[in-house]
This record gives structure tokens, sequence and C-alpha cells, in this order.
């Protein structure tokens, strides 16, 4: 039995056998070019986390195709790193059908320059619309489009959703990659990088918004622009608009921290006041407390908030 090693970066591996593609990952992965992966995943989560670790740890070229809509994936995902498509009957800007010749065009518009990952998801769905022939048949078809190519194809699936006789054909055209966590080794990794990792999911209040948690502040030492991306993707998560630090993106270090530090000392008082909120919000009428984390989440209106605690 042969063994091929697709690639070894850092602390992550990739290696391939006949009994199918086994990977090892931390935070740099890259799939073999010129070949079609499936990957099984739990839940669209675990996908979407997998995503954003892989946009953050390469500058390779990725297209994302899903069916969930572009303003949901905005707290998940890093957008301004991956090429989405909303996959709709809707017409509109960054909206594909879920039709095959569509979605063929898309990827031969990408296949023919650079490189990258494409991942196209609601493979269920474009069975129940296509049939299970005609889909296997397109399978084929990228597959073969993408041989000796710059770019793979990966295709998640939800084994359940499918006829066994059927996923195991699809599974010969597009073979399983299990993909497997390392775990980051604290003696090595600088704590400000081990702090920056894995953005925390977070949780939900009362109200159905996105619980605002204190984050440590970003070094001037050390600090790059991969830092401020997954601290501005933090900052999303937790429903924070924080578009106001967008450009520091562009800038120069030394312009790009004093912006990151302003907003930064912003977003500071924002938790602080919320924490203020949850305190006495036995005060506040459920429309005043509604109305005030939503404020406080578009980073506006902090003065006259504070004022009304001080009130108390």
């Amino acid at each position: 039995m042969t063994t091929m090693d697709i690639i070894i970066h850092s602390l992550s591996t990739v290696t391939r056998t006949n009994g199918g593609p086994v990977m090892t990952v931390d935070e740099t992965l890259v799939l073999e070019k010129g070949h079609l992966f499936s990957k099984e995943f739990e839940h669209d989560q675990q996908l979407l986390e997998w995503l954003d670790r892989y946009c953050q740890s390469t500058d390779e070229h990725l297209v994302y195709v899903s069916r969930m809509p572009h303003r949901r994936l905005l707290n998940q995902i890093d957008v301004t790193k991956i090429e989405t498509y909303w996959m709709t009957h809707r017409a509109g800007q960054a909206h594909i059908p879920p039709d095959l010749d569509h979605l063929h065009a898309l990827i031969q518009s990408r296949i023919h320059n650079h490189h990258g990952i494409i991942v196209i998801e609601g493979l269920e769905w474009l069975v129940s619309l296509h049939g299970e022939s005609t889909l296997l048949n397109f399978i084929r078809t990228l597959r073969d489009n993408i041989h000796r190519t710059q770019w793979a194809l990966l295709l998640p699936v939800d084994a359940l959703a499918f006829n066994s006789i059927w996923l195991a054909r699809f599974k010969r055209e597009a073979p399983d990659l299990v993909i497997q966590s390392t775990p980051i080794d604290q003696a090595t990794t600088p704590v400000e990088e081990v702090a920056e990792v894995s953005p925390p999911l977070a949780q939900v209040t009362e109200e159905g918004l996105p619980q605002l948690v204190m984050l440590n502040r970003l070094p001037s030492n050390g600090f790059t622009r991969s830092l401020l991306r997954k601290r501005i993707l933090q900052w999303r998560r937790m429903g924070l608009d924080v578009s106001e630090v967008e450009p520091a993106l562009h800038m120069s270090d030394e312009d790009a921290f004093a912006l990151y530090s302003t907003v930064e000392e912003k977003v500071r008082i924002v938790v602080e006041l919320e924490q203020a909120i949850e305190h006495h919000k036995l005060a506040f009428t459920a429309s005043e407390l509604t109305t005030s984390k939503f404020r406080l989440r578009q980073l506006t209106g902090l003065e006259e908030i504070r004022r009304m605690i001080e009130s108390i």
C-alpha cells in the first residue's frame, strides 16, 4: 500500500492512503489540488468553524456556495476573505440558483485562474431537485474538470440524507476527507496567538442577542492584520457593528493599531455598560433593556446610556 504526503506545514499534515484520505489539522491546512473530496460534518456550525480556520490560515482563494443567506454568514465567518454565494431561487447579488449549469459555470470560471478551494454545501437539495443519476453525472464532470488544476473541491454531505447505494457511488467520485484537530502546544505557542486562535461562540441573552464578553487587548508588539481580522470576527460574533475599524485592514501597521485601539476602547465601554444594565435590569422596562442593548451593539448612544444608568 502506498502513502502520499499531501502537505506538511507547521503542525499540519494531510495524508492519503488506499483506505481513503486522512487529515490532521491545526490552523494551517491545504487540500490536495486537482481532486474532489466529500466530508461529513456533524452540523453546520462545524463546517463554518472549519471554513473560518482555513481562511485565517491561508492566502488561497476560497469560494463557498451555501444555502445560508449572506447576512447569517456575517457572524460566522470572515466574509472579507471568502467569496460567498447564496444558493437560492431568489435573484440578487452573490445569489446563485440551484441549477447545475449555473454551478458548473461558476466553477469553470474559477478553476482556470489562480488556485484555491471550492466548497459547495446543499447536496441534499440538489439531489431532490435533479435526481440521483443526474447529480452523480454532474459530480463526475466536476471531478474531470478539476483534475490537473490548482483547485480542490469539497462537498459537505449528510450521509443519512441519501440512499446507501447512491452514497457509495458518490464516495467513489468524492472520497471521504477525515479531519482531526491537533492540540495546540501551549508551551511553544505565544500567549496572544493562543488567545486569538478560536474566537468564542457567543452565548445568547434573554433578549435573544449575543452576549458581550470582555476580550484581551491586542498588544502593539506583534500586532498584525491577521490578528485584527480575527478580532473583528470575534466582535461580529457578539453582534457588534465594528465597521468603523475595517479600514484598518488596509492601513499601515501603525495607523491600523491606532484605529484598532480607538474601537477597542469603545467596545470595552460597551461591554461595561451592558454589564451595568444587567446588574440594574429590574430598574428598566423590557423595551428599555432591548433598545439599550441594541444601541450598544451599534456602538451608539453610549453617553446617553451611561447617564441613564447613573440616574438610577
